[in-house]
């Protein structure tokens, strides 16, 4: 036993060597073993809770638009979508859709003509999109029940979870056809081939891969395009609950680096943001936790 446990630690330690080594050489942006500072920093929401610009109510779901270097921000309890420049003096939001019952998540893609927002709007299980200038949304794709997230490759396709039915669904606005991209339609279990009420969900743009935050079941799966079962990248294969470091406690959120395949997952249940390595076992704590 003490043989076996001394080879897994020295596997971890050259794992570790490779993944925070290696990518100081090649010039990643984002080191796989970045620190950040324990102590988080408001960036909006500045007046606390309440209907002003400068102030927020039950937010559900952010984007960062990059070339902008805007966050996006559903305000849920607002029922609208606010916009905050960052690293600037102003604590002031800009509303850019009013009156949109219940959004929760949000993309933000680029077009020729600017910026278009999609929301999940779930009281209506539903996508719907606006376009730069639009004073209403219009839906994409069928029907999603309790739609919690959605994203859009670079192709256009848009991927949606339902919680309600456990899968996620792949929508081409080509055809106008609606798929299954992970999981199964109303199959809910803890298999390889199945989900229990995902949330988020990640979208490799150059493999069309699919990173599931499934909730339910305690772990992130990855599903490759067109695979019918999925792997777990974080968590317990098994779909059994825990807090420490090899184990997630209802994940709702999953974010990948595309350089690194880095997995960073919101760990609701246990307060804390965790950081996968490829192919790691356990996670380590890069925000929260206390």
């Amino acid at each position: 036993m003490g043989r076996v446990n001394e080879t897994f630690v020295l596997f971890l330690h050259i794992q570790i060597i490779f993944w925070c080594w290696i990518p100081s050489i090649i010039s990643i942006k984002i080191s796989p073993c970045a620190r950040w500072n324990t102590t988080g920093e408001i960036v909006a929401g500045l007046g606390g809770r309440g209907n002003n610009l400068d102030q927020l109510l039950d937010p559900e779901g952010i984007f960062i638009h990059r070339q902008t270097n805007t966050l996006y921000v559903s305000d849920t309890g607002n029922n609208r979508i606010q916009i905050f420049t960052l690293n600037q003096l102003s604590s002031m939001g800009t509303t850019v859709i009013f009156n949109v019952t219940y959004p929760t998540k949000l993309y933000v893609d680029d077009d020729n003509d600017g910026q278009t927002i999609y929301v999940t709007v779930r009281n209506e299980d539903r996508i719907k999109k606006w376009v730069k200038g639009a004073s209403d949304g219009v839906q994409v794709g069928g029907e999603c029940l309790m739609c919690e997230s959605v994203w859009v490759d670079k192709e256009k396709n848009v991927y949606m979870t339902s919680v309600m039915k456990h899968c996620v669904y792949k929508w081409s606005p080509l055809t106008d056809i609606t798929t299954v991209a992970a999981g199964r339609e109303m199959g809910q279990g803890s298999g390889s081939d199945s989900l229990d009420s995902p949330e988020g969900i990640y979208v490799d743009n150059i493999s069309g891969t699919v990173y599931v935050a499934d909730y339910a079941n305690h772990r992130i799966q990855k599903w490759l395009k067109d695979a019918l079962n999925g792997t777990t990248v974080a968590g317990l294969s098994t779909g059994n609950q825990g807090s420490d470091a090899e184990s997630l406690s209802y994940p709702t959120s999953v974010w990948v680096d595309d350089e690194t395949q880095v997995v960073y997952v919101a760990d609701s249940d246990n307060n804390r943001i965790q950081r996968w390595l490829p192919n790691a076992f356990i996670g380590d704590t890069v925000a929260g936790g206390a």
